[in-house]
């Protein structure tokens, strides 16, 4: 199979979807890889390191895009990569469709017959989605020490110090939701000193971070509990993603009553808060109702090298599978890739992107993947 990665242009994006040592793996498979020139520089993985195991440097995107079968990325389409797609392509990427409504997106991966493999969709059998938590670990470390960062007053915040010192009253940390990213987040707080509490609406998760976190609050949400401790609180961490057409959890009128050198962090998106808006990693603050917001979508990028690597843990194996079998095979073989399949044939085939964008779906079946399988035998031949 010829497997193409593309550098990402998403603003301040700085992960690369494959690795050497994982190029290395795929080449000794019998594949094709194609690299984009510079695509994996800013994580510190340089052209001649992907030369040396076998890959291919190609110049531009287009040319990356024009021969791959099978694309794999890190990040969610730009409209420069919407008129590359081709038909038929396996296209795998954080494209996030369930959770956000992005019509341009979607429309030009219908339009071109786009295969679409949401990496955030592929769920093993007890709903644990392995790829999303090496990026949940890192995005919620990453969210206490962004927190600290712009509370100096030469990142725009009003000076205060987000650790506990002597003789003063620890800041006081409110972190929505005790997944892996919220767990994380909890962690490094604690090791600031800082006063902890997560809020938490499953009583077993509950119970299982009141044991890793005896130094932590973990509590269950409560409209008027909660809004009473956001109104003190110093740091208000959002973790979680809204579900389809659920109303902002967290209102403006209880962020106005903030302290206003307070700091709010959402590594998710929309949705929960309804002050928050995107930012990026080249603009990421914003003041709302004079508190200072940061909502970045891709804060791992600011690690490139450790996300990289722990990305592609979770991925590599579902990218070798894809190649080395094909994708029908690679599907029936693991109900977790089947689950992950989002677009195909110019249809949405997966429910949740369908629900979360108000329009139909035809349910995902292996059958609809015959013609991908006659091609890849022809490519084989």
């Amino acid at each position: 199979m010829i497997i193409g990665c593309p550098q990402e242009i998403k603003p301040g994006e700085t992960r690369v979807a494959l690795t050497p040592a994982w190029t290395k793996t795929l080449v000794e498979g019998g594949n094709t890889v194609l690299i984009q020139k510079g695509a994996g520089e800013k994580a510190g993985f340089f052209d001649d390191d992907y030369r040396a195991v076998g890959a291919k440097i190609e110049n531009s995107i287009e040319a990356v895009y024009h021969q791959a079968e099978f694309l794999v990325k890190v990040k969610e389409l730009y409209p420069k990569e919407f008129g590359l797609l081709q038909k038929d392509q396996i296209v795998m990427s954080w494209f996030h469709l369930a959770e956000d409504v992005d019509y341009d997106m979607l429309n030009a991966m219908l339009k071109a017959g786009t295969i679409g493999i949401g990496m955030e969709l592929i769920a093993l059998p007890d709903g644990t989605r392995p790829t999303i938590k090496p990026m949940s670990e890192i995005a919620g470390s990453l969210a206490m020490l962004e927190a600290i960062k712009y509370g100096l007053v030469d990142n725009g915040g009003s000076g205060v110090l987000f650790r506990k010192l002597s003789g003063l009253p620890a800041p006081k940390v409110l972190i929505i939701g005790g997944g892996h990213a919220g767990l994380n987040a909890a962690e490094i707080a604690l090791g600031l000193g800082l006063e902890v509490t997560i809020i938490e609406n499953y009583w077993k998760r509950i119970a299982e971070l009141r044991y890793m976190l005896p130094g932590a609050d973990v509590i269950c949400w409560e409209d008027a509990t909660v809004f009473d401790y956001i109104a003190k609180t110093d740091v208000l961490l959002n973790t979680i993603y809204p579900m389809p057409d659920q109303p902002c959890l967290i209102s403006r009128d209880i962020i106005k009553t903030m302290k206003k050198d307070a700091v709010i962090i959402d590594i998710v998106g929309t949705g929960v808060i309804e002050t928050m808006h995107y930012t990026t990693l080249d603009d990421p603050i914003y003041f709302e109702e004079g508190i200072l917001h940061y909502n970045v979508a891709n804060m791992p990028a600011l690690c490139p090298k450790t996300s990289t690597k722990a990305l592609l843990m979770a991925s590599g194996p579902y990218i070798q599978a894809i190649a080395d079998k094909g994708l029908k095979k690679a599907c029936a073989d693991n109900a977790a890739l089947f689950k992950s399949i989002c677009t195909l044939n110019g249809k949405i085939v997966h429910d949740e992107v369908a629900r979360n964008h108000k329009m139909e779906y035809t349910p995902f079946s292996l059958n609809m993947l015959d013609r991908t399988v006659k091609k890849e035998e022809q490519y084989a031949k």
